[in-house]
């Protein structure tokens, strides 16, 4: 898809100077205008992070997340390098670090012979797009989003995508649209990840990680071991809150300072 959002807006006036054609049927509402209009009411920074999207369906996929985080999207976005190396020297990233060190020896101490790690830097933007891009899952989400929404403006009812009326409906099927099963990775720039707010555990035995974090081995990795149960002990009255539910993911719990 050729990514034109920032100059949807000259678009639409030009097309809105042009004369209606009597000799045939008005063309079918194109998938691609919606997402280009829908996105053009986004902040401009959102817009340069959905244009290093590959692809109409992650696109897509990372547009309903930004819709549905509604006035959340601005306070949640992730960091600059320069606010990320700020926040290396502040007292709360002290205090995260003690927190964790503490949740550790509380894990080792009632589990002898194992221990955590657990990253404590932010997740970039730049890493977040990368990996959003490159995950099967998250594909797998995104394409049936894409089926659901070109089913969606196939109903005689849509418009064209000039019509305000009707990029307004196409926003709140996105916003309202349940996927099958949750995409194991938040869309690039609203990732807890990227303001240090979560912290993904890692169970560690001699050096080896026993219990990593990856979504399609987490009952015979986490939850059949005992190491969720195990690692919900450690954690409980820290400032540690979870584990994440949907998706599932046993390892993240969000730092709450």
């Amino acid at each position: 898809m050729v990514r034109r959002f920032r100059i949807v807006a000259f678009v639409a006036l030009a097309l809105a100077s042009l004369p209606l054609r009597a000799d045939g049927p008005p063309p079918e509402p194109s998938l691609e205008e919606y997402l280009e209009r829908v996105a053009a009411t986004l902040p401009e920074h959102v817009v340069g992070t959905l244009e290093q999207i590959d692809g109409t369906p992650r696109q897509l996929l990372a547009v309903r997340a930004y819709l549905r985080a509604g006035d959340n999207l601005r306070t949640r976005w992730s960091w600059p390098a320069e606010k990320i190396k700020a926040h290396t020297r502040s007292a709360e990233y002290r205090a995260l670090i003690d927190a964790t060190a503490q949740v550790r020896q509380r894990f080792e101490a009632q589990n002898p012979g194992y221990t955590l790690y657990a990253n404590t830097e932010v997740r970039s933007l730049e890493l977040q797009i990368s990996r959003y891009n490159s995950n099967r899952s998250v594909e797998k989400v995104a394409h049936h989003l894409h089926k659901s929404a070109l089913a969606e403006l196939n109903k005689p009812s849509y418009g064209a995508p000039t019509e305000a009326t009707s990029v307004e409906r196409f926003k709140k099927f996105l916003a309202a649209w349940r996927p099958p099963a949750a995409a194991p990775l938040a869309a690039p720039g609203i990732s807890r990840h990227g303001q240090l707010r979560a912290i993904d555990f890692q169970i560690m035995k001699d050096g080896a990680i026993v219990a990593p974090p990856v979504t399609s081995t987490v009952k015979r990795n986490w939850d059949a071991p005992g190491w969720t149960e195990k690692l919900q002990s450690a954690v409980a009255g820290s400032p540690f809150r979870g584990p994440l539910q949907s998706p599932y993911e046993p390892w993240h719990y969000e730092y709450d300072p």
